[in-house]
């Protein structure tokens, strides 16, 4: 199993993060359908194209592993099983710090660890382990070191540059969709509290929270363009009522009144500035993950996933 070259190698990570895909594309659109009782193929991942690379790094690693007791069936279960718990233990927490939300979960499933990892999941990499070792990888291995040698490289290689491409766009991507919660939690918890204190000086009624957000989702079939357009009108209309009631005999002298305007402008002026494609691209993140969580902007990612839920 060590003879293989790094070509060799490489064409195995591809391989089993093209199985991972399938099996999530699979387990998540059973999923929807199971509770909408509507069926939708969902590109499941973080990347566009048809690999999920953390199938492909814990195969490779579990192969690595194993080699000495690839025969004993149980030793491989523990030694597979620990190897994707860690996988998952150490990426989870990175990707959450990195990008703001949870790609992956387990928080509903008993004897979690913060959602990372969990008993029952581990007990399935542990099984995966066993039918990957004794059973998948010896005739994908045998088919594999019949392909020359020269083919195997050039495979490789173009793979490569493809999974370079969509790693950068799909980074991009996610990082768009972090910028994109942070800009939209911001924006509304600065109006909130304005409108609070508003409230306190007139009789004005403050827009009930994440309303601006909602609204938007009466029309589901509304192309995507056309929501983040209705988005930033409904956030303009906000901000010019804030202002007029700013502009009432009781706020004549108010201290606060030149800070709360500068900071609307401010917050406007971030949220006005990215383009619909970004929004998009941001939102592409979500389409490809329907169960990403984020305890810090969790509402916002629930209303966004239901302008996704059935656009054109």
């Amino acid at each position: 199993m060590m003879s293989y070259s790094i070509s060799q190698w490489i064409l195995f990570f591809f391989y089993y993060a093209f199985i991972g895909w399938i099996w999530e594309c699979c387990f998540v659109s059973m999923k929807g359908f199971y509770r909408n009782r509507k069926w939708k193929f969902v590109n499941r991942g973080f990347l566009h194209g048809p690999f999920i690379p953390i199938y492909g790094f814990v195969a490779i690693s579990i192969l690595i592993t194993t080699v000495p007791i690839r025969a004993q069936g149980l030793a491989v279960f523990v030694v597979g099983s620990l190897t994707a718990t860690i996988f998952e233990l150490v990426i989870g927490p990175v990707m959450e710090k990195l990008f703001q939300v949870k790609y992956w979960d387990y928080s509903e499933l008993p004897l979690n660890y913060k959602g990372y990892i969990c008993l029952f999941v581990s007990i399935f990499w542990g099984i995966l382990s066993v039918v990957l070792v004794q059973i998948i990888h010896v005739p994908i291995a045998d088919v594999l070191m019949r392909i020359p040698r020269a083919v195997c490289e050039i495979c490789s290689i173009l793979l490569i540059i493809l999974f370079t491409y969509d790693t950068t766009i799909s980074f991009n991507e996610a990082m768009e969709l972090r910028d994109l919660l942070e800009t939209l939690a911001e924006n509304n918890e600065t109006m909130k509290r304005i409108e609070r204190r508003i409230d306190a000086i007139v009789a004005f009624t403050p827009v009930p929270d994440m309303n601006e957000l909602r609204v938007l989702s009466e029309n589901l079939h509304e192309k995507m363009e056309d929501r983040v357009n209705r988005l930033r009108e409904r956030n303009e209309e906000r901000i010019n009522k804030i202002r007029e009631h700013m502009q009432l005999p009781e706020f004549d002298g108010l201290p606060e009144r030149e800070e709360w305007l500068k900071k609307l402008e401010q917050r406007h002026i971030k949220f006005m500035e990215k383009s619909n494609k970004q929004y998009t691209y941001a939102l592409s993140q979500l389409k490809r993950n329907p169960m990403m969580k984020s305890k810090k902007y969790q509402e916002i990612i629930k209303l966004l996933n239901e302008w996704n839920k059935d656009e054109k």
